[in-house]
């Protein structure tokens, strides 16, 4: 028995909490002597997942400590992992879990800025957030936001002197190789190098609303994760013959969530990847179509 997995589980923990864990994914917690959250996770199999924090024999008294304080097990069923990865990260928030560590310290740090300089241009500049100043858009460490501005200059034939990223006299290396039109040596004028920034700025920041569909607990049902006008709204279960079309009635089926950062990486990163699975509210064109694709 010394190896029994049974010997392994923490002494404290009734063992029907671990009966009734399933197979299915969600996000589990782990709850001390008076029943507080000190441990939030997500898995794509939770009874597996909740096994493996026990399933090592670690003797590090940090290990220890960690399961000496565990004395029950709850749990909350998600269709998907995204929806459990989105559910951690909101819990994680909330409940600010003792044994929780990378989530808590996950705050972006840096944000892009614009103003106006001397000379009439839009700047575009990257700093840390100000309390009083509402950045275009928010990064967790400074290569994110360098990596974003680049694109940026990029697609938009920007200037990078205008936007910090060189020095010095002259023009910038854009100039040089025909990817900046000027603005830096004044052979562009204001008004159209302005122009290019507002349209990065009003492109680059994703003001839509769509719906991430996918399958739901139930047969009868579809889940869904809902961004209204580029902020995450919540989620939940949608019957399946939902017709997608009014924004306020898909959020009567929903719980409201606070978002945070994380999940605005995390959906951002999803719609990329999966594409099909966006249903765009923005307009109403197509919707149907877009359903019958999905095959839901």
């Amino acid at each position: 028995l010394r190896n029994s997995k049974e010997q392994s589980l923490p002494p404290n923990v009734p063992k029907k909490d671990f009966e009734i864990l399933p197979t299915t994914p969600g996000v589990y917690y782990f709850h001390d002597a008076k029943g507080k959250i000190i441990y939030v996770g997500k898995a794509i199999n939770i009874r597996s997942r909740v096994n493996s924090h026990f399933s090592n024999n670690s003797e590090s008294r940090q290990k220890q400590n960690f399961i000496a304080n565990i004395h029950s097990i709850s749990f909350k069923s998600c269709a998907t992992e995204l929806m459990a990865s989105i559910l951690e990260s909101v819990e994680i928030k909330k409940y600010w879990p003792k044994f929780n560590y990378s989530q808590k310290h996950w705050e972006d740090v840096f944000g892009i800025y614009t103003y106006e300089d001397r000379n009439g241009f839009l700047r575009l500049i990257i700093e840390k957030n100000k309390k009083n100043l509402k950045p275009i858009h928010t990064f967790h460490n400074l290569s994110e936001g360098y990596s974003w501005l680049r694109t940026v200059i990029e697609q938009y034939e920007l200037c990078p002197k205008l936007c910090f990223l060189e020095k010095g006299p002259g023009g910038c290396t854009g100039v040089e190789n025909k990817t900046c039109k000027g603005a830096c040596i004044k052979e562009e004028k204001r008004s159209a190098y302005n122009k290019r920034v507002k349209k990065a700025i009003a492109e680059m920041h994703d003001t839509s609303s769509y719906v991430i569909l996918d399958k739901g607990l139930e047969a009868t049902e579809q889940s869904c994760i809902l961004v209204d006008k580029g902020k995450f709204f919540g989620m939940g279960y949608l019957p399946s013959d939902t017709q997608l079309v009014n924004v306020d009635d898909i959020k009567e089926f929903l719980t409201s969530y606070r978002g945070n950062n994380y999940i605005r990486n995390l959906l951002a990163g999803h719609k990329e990847k999966y594409p099909s699975a966006i249903i765009d509210l923005t307009t109403t064109n197509n919707k149907k179509q877009q359903l019958k694709d999905l095959h839901l």
